[in-house]
């Protein structure tokens, strides 16, 4: 039986420590902060980050280094017969497209995914794969399955539009006038975009018109249901027990971290499901 790694990016939110303990490998993508290049995690705290952000520090985001990703790939085929690489959406970031001309100098032992998500469900993908690497699942059958079984759906609720202004995802006369009438865009998280999906008054109706659209699926069972934060848990836990009371399921309450708090700002939360693979 083969030994396959299974590799994320930064947008899988995972600390270095959770990955250890899952066995779960993850390649750092750089932030430039203020014209300053730091490494996610590695190179700036979450606390940290989030006050620079709270003080309207620039931030901009990048795919990995293709140098370090192919470092990682030569480094852990030492140890391992192949490697599953689970980027961020190829529709979020060029990383999947670069990784894919990367891979072809590998001889096979590189597959990567177009996994169509970011965030935490990319830390339940990763552990489906470490099962199914367990049961003898060959890399293209994992990535065939992953690319054509798996299906997430999640709506993000910015607490304000400055951050979407400021990562350029809006322009700044559209975000002045959304935070004077306080209109709340509902952004869906859908075949790998994020496209507003909604524009309510007020948070709160903002919040629960995404979970509305979230819960609204059957066979509940089918799915794995989380919320995600930056820097707003309590809420977090709030939404957590409601959530569970309109599906029954068990929820994960998950921060979301740099790469992805670059572009909706501390404050933010989400609701979210995704669909469980059979293997």
């Amino acid at each position: 039986m083969n030994k396959i790694a299974i590799l994320v990016d930064s947008s899988a939110d995972i600390t270095n420590e959770d990955a250890k303990t899952l066995g779960i490998h993850v390649i750092r993508m750089p932030l430039t902060i203020n014209n300053e290049d730091v490494m996610e995690t590695d190179g700036i705290s979450d606390e940290d980050f989030i006050q620079k952000m709270k003080q309207g520090a620039t931030v901009k985001t990048s795919q990995p280094l293709l140098g370090n990703l192919v470092m990682k790939w030569k480094e852990l085929l030492q140890e391992y017969d192949g490697i599953l690489f689970l980027p961020i959406s190829s529709k979020l970031s060029g990383t999947y497209n670069s990784a894919v001309l990367a891979s072809k100098e590998f001889d096979g032992k590189v597959c990567v995914v177009d996994t169509k998500m970011a965030c935490c469900p990319l830390q339940y993908v990763a552990i489906d794969a470490i099962k199914m690497a367990d049961k003898g699942y060959s890399l293209e059958e994992m990535k065939n399955k992953i690319e054509n079984e798996i299906y997430m759906f999640a709506c993000i609720v910015p607490e304000t539009l400055t951050y979407l202004k400021n990562g350029g995802r809006i322009s700044p006369a559209a975000a002045a006038l959304g935070n004077l009438l306080k209109i709340i865009p509902i952004l869906k998280v859908e075949d790998g975009y994020i496209d507003v999906s909604d524009k309510v008054r007020t948070t709160r109706k903002a919040y629960q018109a995404a979970l509305e659209k979230v819960i609204n699926v059957p066979n509940k069972e089918d799915y794995y249901w989380f919320v995600v934060h930056s820097d707003c848990e309590q809420l977090a836990q709030e939404y957590k027990v409601i959530l569970h009371e309109k599906v029954n399921q068990d929820i994960q309450v998950k921060p979301i971290r740099a790469i992805i708090m670059a572009h909706t700002g501390p404050g933010t939360l989400g609701v979210g499901r995704l669909k469980k693979l059979n293997y």
